[in-house]
């Protein structure tokens, strides 16, 4: 599954870079919940113990992040070039 098939099946139309529509998700979104719609869109979706949770703002990129049961971030920002990204390895508010 990729970004693009996830914001179809969620009904959302938005102009992102090429790329962040084809970053790859795997299968942990089966099941998304739409948390937040509006400048800044959160989708997550629960994985065992842990939550995966994607938030796009269209001004400062998108990440793509595991949040863990004991509060632990760890994910992938993607920017707005193709080749930039950052690991992202703490808490945000983003993220709960």
């Amino acid at each position: 599954m990729h970004v693009k098939d996830l914001l179809d099946y969620l009904g959302i139309r938005i102009k992102l870079p090429q790329h962040w529509y084809s970053t790859d998700i795997g299968q942990e979104f089966e099941e998304p919940n739409l948390i937040q719609n509006d400048d800044v869109i959160k989708i997550e979706a629960e994985s065992g113990k842990n939550t995966k949770v994607i938030v796009i703002d269209v001004n400062d990129g998108m990440s793509v992040v595991t949040r863990f049961a004991d509060g632990k971030v760890i994910g992938v920002k993607y920017l707005e070039n193709k080749d930039d990204f950052e690991y992202i390895g703490k808490p945000s508010e983003l993220y709960f």
